[in-house]
C-alpha cells in the first residue's frame, strides 16, 4: 500500500521540478559567435552573435564578458568585466559589436587573455524568482 502511494508521488515530484529548468532550456540563446575558443587579435572589434528563438516570451538578450568561468548564484557569470545589452536583428539573431576605446587599456579588447562569456534573456513567464534565462558559457582569446 505504501508503495502504492509513493511511486506516484514520487514522479509528481519529479515533473514539478524538472518543468521549470525545462522550459528555461528551450528558450536560452544559443551561441553563434565567436566560437568557443576563438582567437582574436588584440585591439580589433569584433561582433557577438546569439540566436534565440523567435517564440521567447523573453525581454532583450544581455551580454556578459568575465575573466573567469565562475558563475553567480542566478547562473549568469560572476566578476563581469564587460556588460551590455544586444541588438535584435531578423530571424531570431542578436548582436552586439564591441566598442573600441584604443585609449582605454583596462577595456578588455585592449588586453591579452582568455575570456569566457555569456548571453542571457530575462524572462519572468514561469512565475521564479530567477528570471534570467542563461545560455551556455563561451570562451575566446585575445592574441
Amino acid at each position: 500500500m505504501r508503495t502504492r502511494i509513493l511511486i506516484p508521488l514520487a514522479a509528481v515530484c519529479v515533473a514539478m521540478f524538472a518543468a521549470p529548468a525545462f522550459a528555461q532550456d528551450v528558450f536560452a540563446p544559443t551561441n553563434v559567435a565567436p566560437t568557443s575558443g576563438k582567437s582574436i587579435k588584440r585591439g580589433v572589434p569584433f561582433t557577438f552573435k546569439v540566436h534565440l528563438d523567435p517564440n521567447s516570451a523573453g525581454s532583450g538578450v544581455f551580454l556578459n564578458v568575465s575573466k573567469s568561468k565562475k558563475v553567480k548564484d542566478d547562473g549568469t557569470l560572476a566578476n563581469s568585466i564587460y556588460f551590455r545589452s544586444m541588438k535584435q536583428g531578423s530571424n531570431g539573431q542578436w548582436t552586439k559589436k564591441v566598442e573600441r576605446y584604443a585609449a582605454l587599456t583596462s577595456h578588455f579588447l585592449n588586453r591579452k587573455g582568455k575570456y569566457y562569456w555569456q548571453a542571457y534573456v530575462i524572462d519572468c513567464s514561469e512565475g521564479t524568482d530567477d528570471c534570467n534565462i542563461e545560455g551556455k558559457i563561451g570562451t575566446f582569446t585575445i592574441k
